[in-house]
This record gives structure tokens, sequence and C-alpha cells, in this order.
């Protein structure tokens, strides 16, 4: 069995078909498929995580040249999950993670992010009743990336005053304190 990080490819309709689909001009497109990814045919089952590094800091610098990458890619994870909220499955995820609330939910995002991944792996290490740590195996080439996931994703289940704070301990792994209002949510 391959070691090899892959993006699956719901992930990749999410983001570029749901919601950046008319934003990518024929050009952009045409540089998408040189890298590796063919919106114009059906999406693979998988891409190569460097494809999808590539394509996303393509799109990032075409979609956002007035801000950093980082910010850029925080803006593409933004949009992916409002692609993903379109989705049956995203559906019912979000659904469910308004009903088990901000805390349990960051408890579950292993199994959240492995429904469009195959490699990511987070810990939570809870700090207080509206704050905890969340580990990531986050590679930095997607800096900024996790961050707009996390802020959307809490945000469409209606958590409120988010506030991330990134720790980078080195190439492969980070950790965000998350943080929120609320101290009666779960």
């Amino acid at each position: 069995m391959s070691n090899e990080r892959v993006i699956f490819g719901n992930t990749v309709d999410s983001l570029y078909r749901r919601t950046l689909d008319g934003d990518l001009l024929p050009e952009l497109r045409a540089r998408l498929k040189e890298l590796g990814m063919d919106l114009d045919a059906p999406l693979l089952a998988a891409y190569p995580h460097g494809v999808w590094v590539r394509c996303l800091d393509e799109v990032g610098r075409a979609l956002h040249p007035e801000v950093p990458l980082v910010e850029a890619r925080r803006r593409l994870a933004r949009r992916m999950i409002e692609g993903y909220a379109q989705t049956l499955m995203g559906a019912a995820v979000l659904a469910m993670a308004r009903v088990l609330g901000p805390m349990r939910s960051l408890g579950r995002m292993t199994h959240n992010f492995r429904s469009g991944n195959n490699f990511t792996e987070t810990r939570l290490t809870v700090v207080g009743p509206s704050a905890a740590d969340l580990w990531f195996n986050e590679p930095e080439v997607t800096e900024g990336f996790v961050e707009g996931v996390l802020e959307e994703g809490l945000r469409r289940i209606g958590v409120q005053g988010l506030t991330l704070t990134c720790t980078r301990h080195g190439p492969d792994s980070c950790t965000y304190r998350v943080q929120w209002d609320d101290a009666s949510t779960r």
C-alpha cells in the first residue's frame, strides 16, 4: 500500500466545481490541467498532495493577488467549506456538528478531514470550556488552509467570537488555539 498523501476528488469538487467554477478563466483552467488537475474531465478519485498544493497556490495567486499566499489559501478554504456544505455528506457533517457543539466537533477533526484526504491526523487538548488546542500534522506548504476550514466550518455551526492562533512546530505540524465566546456551548 502506498504512503502517498492524496486529496480525494470530493474535496476538489467542493472547491473547484461547486464554488469556483465561474471564477476560473480558461487560461487558469488550462494551467491547472498542466499541473495535473483537469477540471473539464471527470474528476479522479484522488489527486497527489503535491498536485493539490500547486493548483491551490496557482488559483490563490490568480484570484487573490492582493494578499499574501497564506491569506489566499485561507480564503479558498472558506470557499471549499461553502461548496462542501452543498453536498449531501457536507450537509450531514455540518448538521451533526451543530448538535455536537464546537468542542466535540473539534474532537472529531481527524475523522472529518479524512473524508477529504488520506493523511490528516489531529489531537485535541481541552484548555477550558470554550478553548482548546488542536494539533494537526498540517504541512507548512498549505499554511492558511486549515485556518480557513476551521473558521468557516465553526461559523456554519453557529460558533460566535472565534479566534484562532497558530503555532508552527516545523514543516509538518502545528497547533491551533481555538477559542470562542460562548462558554455554555459543548
